[in-house]
């Protein structure tokens, strides 16, 4: 992590909060684990913030920023949100650091810095070198992964959403993980990330918020995969990943070749690293374990807005949805944007670049993932509602786990697409 006084550029910091609050970045940012904007008559009224966990930092500092410049006559800056929670304490936040040297303010700034770097919670992050990683393959220890969605239009979660809650909700009951991680950022712009709206909804349904960790910054699912790993807690060894089954097979896909990258790219960062001393040098691995979600299945396509190009995802009928998913699957467009120029315009994982043909377990995968996706399709292609708990309801056609096997007589991924449409 860095931080910086340049102007435009940005302070990356993990934070513990408590009763002690911090003041950094020239801009006033109070952190705190309290929930409400708090004034402190210290400071410029304009530019005091008071972030609960981080998650409504982005959007505090996108409603003040003209108040900010004009109380502090600052230059024009962006703000993003990038911040990390776990339970009450701030383990990353990112804010604009937009003074220089020269400005007024550059002395308190850098005492204010000092101070931050003496609250840094270096500890909760997971450390790159291999003998220091927080993965100990082979321990019990489980982390889930929760896939987030975007709420719907009317700021509600989608029982999508819920589905997933309860799931990682019965993971933690069941012992099989110590904590979850909920990952998204604001891709929408609306000032609030999917990882925070995720922790209100598991909070919902009775999962401690002690147990949860955000992750703030993943606008795919492979940047899930990718930045979740910052936050593994200290000695895991199994990670579940927890979907929808429609969503299951690609996020599966992704999650393989994503973390393949991770321990290739680092087993040869360090590969003559003497402070290594494995003559394998075997980068610890996690145990992947899918935790499909059953959708619900609804048979009236009256609820459905499949025909509607500008309707948001939760009006999709649950077997378009699959439809899609395949889709992504089939024309090769999730490998292809892994590597190189952003194939539809969404860079999957950035800086990352992924290309899967090095990797000589890909093809099987790739397989196997198609093959899991078409079996979810001839499930679920006859829900024609949404899968919001609405009208009359199927009974559910799916069996779990899904096929972990490709069969001798997979048919032409688009033949089962046509085969679907016509039903």
């Amino acid at each position: 992590m860095s931080s910086s006084s340049a102007r435009g550029g940005h302070f990356r910091l993990a934070i513990s909060l408590g009763t002690a609050a911090s003041i950094f970045a020239g801009c006033g940012l109070l952190l705190s684990s309290e929930s409400s904007v708090s004034r402190d008559s210290s400071l410029p009224q304009s530019s005091n913030f008071l972030a609960d966990a981080g998650s409504t930092l982005a959007r505090r500092l996108r409603d003040n920023l003209s108040d900010l410049r004009t109380s502090n006559n600052l230059p024009s800056f962006a703000a993003k949100e990038e911040a990390a929670v776990a339970g009450d304490r701030l383990l990353l936040v990112s804010a604009p650091a937009v003074l220089g040297s020269d400005h007024p303010h550059a002395a308190r700034n850098s005492s204010h810095t000092a101070e931050v770097r003496r609250l840094v919670a270096w500890d909760l992050q997971n450390k790159l070198p291999p003998w220091e990683s927080f993965i100990s393959e082979g321990a019990e220890q489980g982390v889930a992964l929760v896939l987030g969605q975007s709420l719907k239009p009317d700021g509600k979660p989608s029982q999508v959403l819920i589905d997933r809650a309860q799931a990682a909700k019965h993971l933690l009951a069941s012992g099989k993980v110590s904590k979850v991680i909920v990952s998204g950022g604001d891709a929408a712009g609306v000032g609030r990330t999917e990882a925070a709206n995720m922790a209100d909804v598991l909070a919902n349904v009775g999962i401690s918020r002690s147990d949860i960790i955000q992750e703030s910054q993943a606008l795919s699912t492979a940047e899930n995969i990718w930045f979740a790993l910052r936050w593994i807690p200290k000695g895991t060894g199994h990670l579940y990943l927890v979907t929808s089954d429609f969503h299951m097979a690609r996020a599966t896909y992704i999650a393989e070749e994503v973390l393949g990258h991770f321990y290739r790219t680092f087993e040869n960062a360090y590969r003559d690293d003497p402070r290594w001393p494995s003559h394998m040098k075997h980068y610890p691995r996690l145990e992947l374990h899918q935790s499909p979600v059953a959708s619900f299945c609804g048979s009236d396509a009256s609820l459905n807005r499949d025909d509607d190009p500008k309707a948001d995802i939760s009006y999709k009928s649950l077997g378009l949805r699959v439809m899609n998913e395949l889709t992504w699957m089939g024309t090769r467009e999730v490998p292809d944007s892994l590597f190189g120029p952003p194939v539809t315009g969404l860079m999957y994982i950035w800086p990352v670049q992924i290309n899967v043909s090095s990797d000589p377990s890909q093809s099987s995968r790739y397989r196997l993932s198609v093959a899991q996706s078409m079996y979810v399709l001839k499930g679920l292609c006859q829900c024609k509602a949404p899968p919001e708990g609405q009208g009359p309801e199927i009974v559910y056609p799916l069996h779990f786990p899904l096929p972990s096997s490709v069969p001798a007589d997979v048919p032409n991924w688009k033949e089962a697409i046509s085969e679907c449409e016509r039903r």
